[in-house]
């Protein structure tokens, strides 16, 4: 297969192809995009969602909402230094290619839109959780209304930030969860798993973007953008690699970063890596901040150079892993030292006392609401309900929302269960805990 950039490069929309779409001299459909990421509430909500450190004390310590800025950042200088490179190399589709910067700084902005709190230990945290109580979850009792189905089951109990953030940016349901609806072109741009819990490759990889419920979203996506392989599974969109290596670069130097200003690392050693990433090991007279400035720009420069020399590969849909692993030697053994640092951040006392109460935390919020939508759909009356179960239910929706919706399955409930616990920011997890266990404060 060959990819086809026109075809790549759609902006279209679920539900919404690119020809019913008004055209606007102000801004193209990706500029769209972008407007609809940064005015959208799952994006201010990463503000208060953990990169690395809970609850940081230090108020610059990265949170999701800067790190996605600087992912962006990263990848729309990515977009911009490739741009010339595929105009030399399709030069009757130069007019396409003015967008791909935009396009691959709104993927950036949205790689981890779907994250729950408490960062991937709220990822963790959820899955054992559910495979822990499944019975309740899922609600096995004997005399139960409804079964969950499979696939459901599965997307749950391998729960995933990815498969959230596709289902925020894909769906055009007008909820309280704020689905952007974005254009194909930029959702392309962030699914750098493309198949679904119940394929091999995410008990495997444990990774996955889609969930069963945007199977029919990512398929008709999949179809417009030419992205179908002959053996039944999907090309990666050539822009998600761009995407991931914008990622990998972000918070493999600014966590470093952070782990010095909270006093894990002394600045020295880090100093010296950044340097070596840089190729100027000598010049110790550069402060930190510069120093890592200029490793993140020989690092894009050593992605482009991966992604042209794998050029062709990756515009037939062969390529999957992605463009760090082709890295030169130096930055290969760079980001190997750098992976085992993370376990002493990981390990750091600072994290360890949230990430254990993160289990109690979700996994509290989760029972009330799970048997609080159990006992609607067993009654079909919200007035029914017990005191209890309607006021949790109040936690996270309106009595018109709730009343709307009545008759939906417990199924169905289930995702909107999710929907709301992942979008949770790591404040407002703890007090919703706290008052569904009754511990209240003035």
């Amino acid at each position: 297969m060959s990819l086809e950039w026109p075809r790549l490069l759609s902006h279209s929309r679920v539900g919404q192809p690119a020809s019913s779409f008004p055209t606007t001299v102000e801004r193209s459909p990706f500029e769209i995009d972008y407007d609809r990421v940064v005015f959208c509430e799952p994006f201010r909500r990463l503000a208060k969602k953990t990169q690395v450190h809970p609850l940081a004390p230090n108020d610059h310590i990265h949170n999701r909402l800067i790190h996605s800025i600087e992912v962006g950042s990263v990848g729309r200088s990515l977009g911009k230094k490739i741009q010339p490179f595929l105009v030399k190399q399709h030069p009757e589709h130069t007019h396409l290619f003015g967008d791909i910067a935009q396009i691959v700084q709104v993927g950036c902005l949205i790689h981890d839109i779907g994250n729950p709190p408490f960062g991937h230990a709220g990822e963790n945290t959820i899955r054992e959780w559910v495979a822990k109580h499944d019975k309740l979850v899922f609600d096995d009792r004997d005399d139960a209304i409804e079964r969950v189905d499979e696939k459901t089951r599965a997307d749950l109990l391998q729960f995933e930030g990815n498969a959230q953030g596709f289902r925020l940016a894909a769906r055009k349901d007008s909820t309280p969860y704020g689905y952007m609806r974005l254009t194909y072109a930029s959702l392309g741009a962030m699914i750098k798993y493309p198949w679904t819990s119940d394929d091999p490759r995410a008990a495997d990889k444990k990774k996955f973007n889609v969930f069963a419920s945007e199977k029919e979203i990512f398929e008709d996506m999949v179809s417009t953008m030419g992205l179908a392989r002959a053996d039944g599974t999907v090309a990666r969109h050539p822009l998600s690699f761009l995407t991931e290596a914008a990622d990998d670069i972000c918070y493999r130097l600014l966590d470093m970063e952070d782990a010095v200003s909270m006093r894990i690392f002394p600045e020295k050693p880090i100093k010296k890596l950044f340097l070596t990433l840089a190729d100027c090991p000598d010049d110790t007279w550069k402060p930190t901040a510069m120093a890592r400035s200029e490793a993140v720009d020989a690092l894009i420069k050593e992605t482009c150079r991966v992604f042209t020399d794998d050029y062709a590969a990756i515009l037939n849909g062969e390529r999957e892993a992605d463009l760090k692993s082709d890295f030169s030697d130096r930055f290969s053994e760079a980001f190997a030292e750098i992976a085992t640092l993370y376990t002493t951040i990981f390990s750091h006392r600072s994290k360890l006392g949230y990430e254990i109460g993160s289990y109690k935390m979700l996994g509290r919020i989760i029972k009330a609401f799970v048997l609080s939508a159990q006992s609607l759909c067993d009654r079909k009356d919200y007035r029914d309900l017990d005191f209890i179960s309607q006021r949790c239910f109040n936690l996270a929706w309106d009595d018109a929302y709730i009343k709307k919706n009545v008759d939906q399955s417990y199924q169905w409930w289930l995702r909107q269960i999710f929907d709301f616990v992942s979008g949770l920011t790591d404040n407002y997890a703890i007090q919703i805990s706290g008052e569904i266990e009754g511990i209240l404060t003035p």
